[in-house]
């Protein structure tokens, strides 16, 4: 073999030698020659050489890959022309080694060398080629493709090769015979074009060594542009430092010329992987991949698969995050609240996610697994997360959390679930109910579904008469699924009990069998004592109930039965057998048995012993002698004892001297028994007299029998001493001068108890709480409560600062309080008094407010009572301590804030988000707030800020921007700090949303401790720290608009824009009143302070709204807001929901996380309530609830037939219909200048007789709001109260003109209805002073 070897390397050296000599800079094979035949099994070596490393490459066969010679080594030379040699081993070759080699250097790429060969190539400065046929083997073709594809009009190359060159081959098929070319080493090359159908089938004949073979060969034409393109990434965000990659994709088919380009958002270079160059079929992919990435890499990524026919893209986009994020929400048309009857629901979320989130799910707080088969299953894929719930049943209602967490955030969002069933009832244990005749029963039902059950129960008695028994009291709504009523009814009739529970998806009901037992279990003696005298009539009674048994029998110890001893009698209830003894023996004694018979046929015993004493006669046992003499000191206290032992068991009675005795208030006879058989009898003299002496007889009766013992009592002699009578003088003058003194006293507390009643504080500290009538709100009767020391506060420690509020009978002030609050040394604090000028109704009401302050517990949502300095209240000096809220009411706090208001949840977008609202900016001179006073002679200025939020003149009444003016008894809360020309703090529609919450939550605290509030207005909400919204001023209104003084007052105000229809038309204040204003406050927040009803009258009110008109949807509310609203303003007071259902309503509006914070912060507050021991005196009372009201009861109040409105309609002037209706106490007329009429006219110039009406010209000043509102360019006002007594020249409807000096109507926008009992002009330089008493 080795000598062959060399031979036939022999002529190729020869031949190397000759091309040395040639100019060749390219690779170069050995053999050098086009092509070589071996034979079959031969082995063979190529050789390339080149001055730069080479590889040896084969022609890739189909369906042979795995057998291509790949066995390649790489050396280097010390020739000076070649540096590197690279050697292929061809191993016994077949017919697999036909085709060509190619040898290339690294400057080529591979992919493009021998791939889709079309013609035969040619040796370059980098690639040289041989051809090597096979002799001698079985085949006269070489391996190659049956199925060719085609795309577009491209040329075909059907590879029909012979195995050795001397083998003709031959195509047959349906084509030009001209269209084609040939080469033993190709194949037949046709033009694609010229295939006319999609699939075209060919032969290819071989002949040779006389020998013809044929192979079949499909072509499948296709004219397609190129598969459109997918990317694959992880995600679409990325953040700093991360490295992340796409995969480009298309599935790609042999024989098409598709390839994938990468265009990308810059310029730099990335880390590319593709199998271009391998795919032969399946999947083609090009993958980047970018490392550390920064922002400037993110953009669109796009990826195009192009051929000759054209291209397609696919886009992905890269968004750049500094941090990771969750977007967690839920599809805009989804409901709040899932009701459904479906078996299976899927709580549906969209989520935005960077990393990609974990999922936990909650039920009501608890976690709930995320796959449990046949129940719950949670799948969470690229956009969206959906939680399945199978197999739904009532049981499944709750709050569902899909909680999103990653390494940066956690969103969640929640679902109230509530799947719809028939009521399922749980009326206890099936067994009959039984209970001893007269016993209280108290008998439970609950039911569960939804809706929530109706719960009613039904008596039915033996004889089938049915009687519906009241449950509404007693029936509690313990969740939104599950109802609960228990009664308790007196047991004196047997039958059945059914509970019916029925809601919209059924009726369903559950009966028990009631019955009445005169014994326990129903069988067994009754009262039997188990002992007796002997001779003693006994009378044992055995009963067995009527239900369970048939008769009842005595049998003795010797199981004899005793019907001859035994009565046998029925009651209503029973089957009686009394066992007598008409005069019980010792030899009766023993047990006896009581046998009951059941219905069963089976019997039921009970045994009772009788025990027989023999009878003893009467013993005294004290005292011991038959008589006794006592001797005893004057005054002394005396006590006389007899005891006494017999069978039958004794009795006692006193005589003294012959005559039994009584109780009297110096003398008690105190008698027991100290066991079955002895008593003890005492006779107690609390001081002993003359009267007392005498003998007192102890007489003991035992039966027939008699005993009786005697003490004699005689008074010891008093001996007479001079020093004695000396000091009987000395104690008389002291008690002459005690008397003084105490006389001195008596006066000084008669004079401070009628200080007291004239302030109506006559019982201040201990308070008449006896007197509590329940069917009375504590409103009405608060001055009855008894009064707390340890609120008590020393005034010493209390260090009074600015004040914060003030009216003509009372003022506010900022204090500081040294040791009020146990954790602070100096606390903070706003303190309310009454000036010594005020009426007596207003300090009245100012301790009462004291009384339900204390009595009301704490709630973080209201202003908690800290304490109070009351020992001097019997000279008008009353103080309160309550919570200082540093910003001031939220009325004015919207105003201050309206230029920074952000709205969260309109979509208008004409509103300017983030910045100022320009809809509301003003300045200093167009606001109308120069003054605030309002047609007084005071034309000085006061110190403002913008729309007044800075500290004004406190002693006038308080007009705010809208024009509104608080009643003298309410506290006008300001603000104590301004900005100074800071910016303020941003004020968002959140906000709105947590202050709206907790002034539900408030409000419901007071309604559960039933107090009213009457005025709930934003002006009553005051702003403390941490955004916490506190209410001030309630449970007085009622009381003082009733309240005779104030009726009387000149200029009480009414504040008719915040009252209910019933207010208005009948008096009646209530908790549902109270939800009505909290509509009203609703819509102050969302229209950020505005006046509600601008443009209407309040004489024009009342039929406006009855009528059916509300108010419109305020400017930054949504649709969900205002529905709450208009369910406040229903007309019946009865279809209003409660402040339970608005706080959850509102709640249901924040984030989970915010309205939790606000609820949990009220955890202190409860756990002091809890720890309370106080005894609540508000439970005593009735709540101001509409139905309680308007119930028929001993109580009532007289109203004036009109109520505030008479029923013709008032004729209003265009300007004046902003005055002020009067209101009158009982059985009075408004008091008019004018001839009496049954209209209204509110022209307050008609009042003053220096005005003339014909004066004021036809077209008046329009009524002012926020649109209209005209620069003011003197002291002007904007007081929202119109007087209507008769005023003279300098009274209230002067204003200052600067230039012209005349008089004007003021514009005005009035918010309360004004009272004006006084008939007598009078004279003042102000108008409705604020706050009689400051709150």
């Amino acid at each position: 073999m080795f000598n062959s070897r060399i031979w036939l390397l022999l002529p190729y050296g020869l031949q190397l030698i000759c091309l040395t000599t040639a100019d060749t800079n390219g690779p170069i094979i050995i053999p050098s020659t086009d092509e070589i035949t071996l034979e079959k099994g031969q082995n063979f070596t190529i050789i390339c050489r080149s001055n730069k490393k080479v590889q040896i490459k084969q022609q890739e066969l189909p369906e042979y890959s795995n057998q291509l010679f790949n066995e390649q080594t790489t050396v280097a030379l010390t020739d000076s022309k070649y540096k590197f040699e690279t050697t292929l081993d061809l191993l016994n070759v077949s017919r697999i080694t036909v085709g060509y080699y190619a040898c290339f250097d690294e400057s080529v790429n591979e992919t493009a060398i021998l791939t889709n060969i079309r013609e035969e190539p040619s040796n370059t400065d980098h690639v040289a080629y041989i051809y090597i046929y096979v002799n001698g083997t079985d085949s006269l073709f070489a391996p190659f493709r049956e199925m060719l594809i085609s795309i577009g009009n491209s040329k075909v190359v059907i590879e029909c090769k012979p195995t050795t060159p001397d083998v003709s081959v031959q195509l047959i098929g349906d084509f030009p015979e001209s269209e084609y070319s040939y080469s033993p080493k190709i194949g037949f090359t046709i033009d694609s074009e010229l295939l006319d159908n999609q699939i075209t089938f060919f032969n290819c004949e071989f002949i040779g060594q006389n020998i013809a073979t044929t192979k079949d060969v499909f072509v499948h034409k296709q004219i397609e542009k190129p598969p459109t393109p997918s990317i694959k990434g992880d995600s679409p965000y990325f953040i700093k430092g991360e490295t992340f990659s796409l995969n480009c994709t298309v599935t790609y088919q042999e024989n098409t010329a598709v390839y994938l380009v990468w265009k990308l958002p810059f310029s730099k270079s990335v880390l590319n992987e593709t199998n271009e160059k391998e795919a032969t079929g399946g999947n083609l992919y090009k993958k980047i991949t970018i490392v550390n990435a920064t922002e400037e890499d993110a953009g669109i990524y796009t990826c195009l698969s192009r051929n000759r026919n054209g291209e397609e893209k696919k886009d992905f986009t890269k968004i750049y995050k500094d941090a990771g994020f969750i977007n967690l929400t839920k599809p805009h048309n989804q409901m709040n609240t899932l009701e459904t009857k479906q078996r299976m629901i899927k709580l549906h979320a969209k989520i935005s996610d960077y990393p990609r989130a974990n999922f936990t799910v909650f039920r009501d707080g608890v976690q709930l697994p995320t796959v449990v088969a046949g129940k719950y299953y949670l799948v969470a894929d690229r956009g969206s997360v959906d939680y399945s719930i199978s197999n739904l049943n009532i049981n499944d209602t709750g709050n569902y959390t899909i909680v999103a967490t990653n390494a940066y955030v956690t969103k969640n969002v929640t679902y109230d679930l509530r799947p719809l069933a028939v009521p399922v009832i749980d009326f206890g244990r099936r067994d009959a109910r039984k209970y001893l005749k007269d016993q209280i029963a108290s008998i439970k039902c609950e039911a569960v579904g939804y809706p929530q059950p109706i719960i009613d129960m039904v008596f039915t008695d033996e004889k089938g008469q049915e009687k519906r028994l009241d449950v509404t009291k007693r029936t509690k709504f313990e969740s939104i699924i599950k109802t609960s009523a228990e009664i308790q009814i007196n047991a004196r009739a047997s039958g059945y009990i059914t509970c019916h529970a029925t809601n919209s998806m059924g009726h369903v009901s559950e009966e028990r069998r009631f019955i009445i037992q005169e014994v326990p279990d129903g069988f067994g003696v009754k009262e039997s004592l188990g002992w007796y005298s002997e001779n003693q009539k006994v009378e044992l009674e055995c009963y067995a109930s009527k239900y369970e048994f048939s008769n009842v029998s005595w049998i003795d110890w010797e199981g004899l039965l005793m019907d001859n001893y035994t009565k046998f009698y029925e009651t209503q209830f029973s089957f009686v057998a009394m066992l007598v003894f008409d005069g019980i023996t010792l030899n009766d004694a023993g047990n006896y048995t009581c046998v009951g018979y059941k219905n069963d046929d089976s019997e039921e015993s009970y045994m009772t012993h009788v025990s027989v004493i023999e009878q003893r006669l009467p013993v005294i046992l004290i005292p011991e002698t038959t008589e006794m003499d006592v001797q005893v000191n004057p005054y002394q206290p005396m006590q006389l004892t007899c005891q006494v032992d017999a069978v039958p068991p004794p009795t006692v009675t006193w005589y003294k001297d012959g005559f039994p005795i009584e109780d009297t208030e110096n003398l008690a006879i105190i008698t027991f028994m100290m066991n079955r058989t002895t008593i003890n009898s005492t006779v107690g003299i609390k001081s002993m007299t003359e009267d007392d002496k005498g003998k007192y007889e102890c007489v003991a009766y035992s039966g027939e029998e008699r005993q009786s013992k005697v003490y004699t009592l005689c008074m010891k002699e008093t001996p007479t001493y001079k020093g004695l009578l000396s000091c009987v003088g000395v104690i008389v003058f002291l008690l002459i001068i005690l008397i003084a003194y105490l006389a001195w006293r008596i006066r000084k507390m008669k004079q401070f108890k009628r200080e007291l009643a004239a302030a109506g504080l006559l019982y201040f500290k201990e308070g008449v709480p006896k007197s509590l009538n329940p069917d009375l709100g504590i409103d009405e009767q608060a001055e009855l409560l008894p009064y707390d020391d340890k609120f008590e506060f020393p005034a010493e420690k209390l260090k009074i600062g600015k004040q914060l509020g003030a009216g003509a009978f009372g003022v506010v002030y900022k204090a500081e309080a040294r040791g009020i609050v146990n954790a602070e040394e100096s606390t903070t604090v706003a303190v309310k008094t009454v000036k010594k000028t005020a009426d007596n109704m207003y300090i009245k009401a100012l301790a009462s407010e004291l009384k339900i302050m204390v009595h009301l517990g704490k709630h973080i949502n209201i202003v908690n009572l800290l304490g109070a300095c009351t020992k001097n209240a019997g000279k008008r000096e009353l103080i309160v301590i309550v919570e200082y809220c540093k910003f001031g009411n939220i009325h004015n706090y919207l105003i201050r804030h309206r230029e920074v208001f952000i709205d969260q949840l309109t979509d208008d977008k004409e509103k300017t988000l983030g910045k100022v609202n320009k809809a509301f900016s003003s300045s200093t001179a167009s606001s109308g707030m120069h003054s605030d006073y309002y047609g007084s002679n005071h034309t000085q200025a006061t110190d403002h800020t913008s729309l007044n939020s800075g500290i004004t003149n406190r002693s006038g009444r308080k007009v705010s921007e809208t024009g509104y003016v608080q009643p003298e008894w309410r506290s006008n809360y300001e603000c104590d700090s301004i900005y100074e020309g800071r910016k303020p703090r941003p004020l968002t529609s959140r906000d709105l949303l947590a202050w709206a919450f907790q002034i539900a939550r408030g409000m419901e605290y007071l309604a559960s401790r039933k107090v009213l509030h009457g005025d709930l207005a934003a002006r009553n909400v005051l702003l403390a720290e941490d955004n916490v919204v506190k209410i001030c001023d309630f449970g007085l209104a009622r009381s003082i608009y009733k309240n005779d003084e104030y009726q009387k007052k000149e200029n009480s105000p009414l504040p008719v824009k915040w009252l209910a229809i019933e207010c208005m038309v009948d008096r009646i204040f209530s908790t549902q009143s109270d939800i009505w204003s909290f509509g009203i406050v609703l819509w102050e927040l969302f229209s950020l302070a505005q006046t509600p009803y601008p443009n209407i009258s309040p004489a024009n009110l009342l039929n406006w709204l009855s009528e059916g008109h509300r108010l419109e949807k305020p400017t930054y509310s949504d649709d969900r807001l205002y529905d709450v609203m208009l369910k406040c303003w229903e007309k019946k007071p009865t279809m209003r929901p409660s402040f339970s259902e608005l706080q959850v309503i509102l709640g249901s509006f924040l984030e989970d996380n915010v309205r939790n914070h606000y609820v949990d912060l009220n955890a202190m507050y409860m756990d002091i309530n809890a720890r309370s021991d106080q005894e609540d005196y508000l439970a005593m009372v009735s709540a101001p609830d509409y139905n309680n009201i308007v119930t028929p009861s001993p109580h009532h109040y007289t109203n004036d037939a009109n109520q505030f409105f008479p029923s013709a309609t008032p004729k209003i002037l265009a300007h004046d219909d902003e005055g002020y209706l009067q209101m009158s106490p009982p059985n009075q007329h408004i008091f008019s200048p004018r001839v009496p009429s049954t209209k209204f006219d509110f022209d307050a110039r008609k009042l003053n007789a220096k005005i003339e009406v014909n004066e004021w010209p036809e077209e008046r000043t329009p009524m002012l709001t926020l649109n209209n509102l005209p620069a003011r360019t003197c002291s002007e006002s904007d007081d929202a109260y119109l007087n209507m007594a008769p005023q003279n020249d300098d009274e209230v409807f002067e204003a200052k003109d600067c230039n012209k000096n005349t008089k004007n109507i003021a514009a005005s926008n009035p918010t309360y209805i004004m009272y004006d009992m006084d008939k007598k002009p009078h004279k003042n330089n102000y108008i409705n002073v604020s706050n009689g008493l400051v709150k």
